[in-house]
């Protein structure tokens, strides 16, 4: 589950701008890139990002049955693997990446399209607005996951039990 919440993160970072068709000419240059994304101000959405991911851990202690017994242990464990992703995953490590992301799939043209959008007032306002919109989304797959997580979990037990039974009819 954590991973589909890292992948579902960056997936949306990484998306918050409109898709672009992969063209080699006109390739788009690093400078513009960075100025996109100094725009969109990326590095922000990276910390909100994580504050996020928060939220859904604190309510993960809850669909995995933690105890308060239990609690400052899986506090103390979230806490370290926020501090490991907020490190490992920082901006910083990412914009290097993210401009090649960019530079790869966008042309020139796209890119300096884009900064006209994101200077203007309706861009501006997307830029606003979209961490929230990315806020409410992982809430959204998180009640989703609420539902689906009993059924996941009856799978699991239901493909162990078959391994189990198919090892011992092996043994005989």
């Amino acid at each position: 589950m954590l991973r589909s919440i890292v992948l579902l993160v960056v997936g949306a970072l990484l998306a918050f701008n409109v898709h672009a068709k992969d063209v080699d000419s006109d390739k788009a240059s690093k400078e513009s890139i960075e100025k996109l994304l100094v725009i969109t101000d990326a590095g922000k959405m990276v910390d909100s990002m994580y504050a996020q991911i928060e939220v859904v851990f604190s309510n993960m202690a809850t669909q995995l049955g933690v105890t308060e017994k239990d609690k400052p242990t899986f506090d103390k464990y979230m806490k370290k693997l926020m501090q490991l992703m907020s490190t490992e995953m920082s901006w910083e490590k990412m914009k290097a990446p993210t401009t090649e992301i960019y530079a790869k799939h966008f042309t020139e043209s796209e890119i300096q399209g884009l900064i006209t959008f994101y200077n203007s007032e309706v861009g501006r306002s997307t830029i606003k607005k979209m961490p929230l919109v990315m806020q409410d989304s992982m809430l959204l797959g998180q009640q989703m996951m609420q539902s689906v997580f009993p059924k996941i979990k009856e799978l699991s037990d239901e493909l162990g039990a078959e391994i189990k039974a198919s090892r011992e009819k092996n043994k005989k």
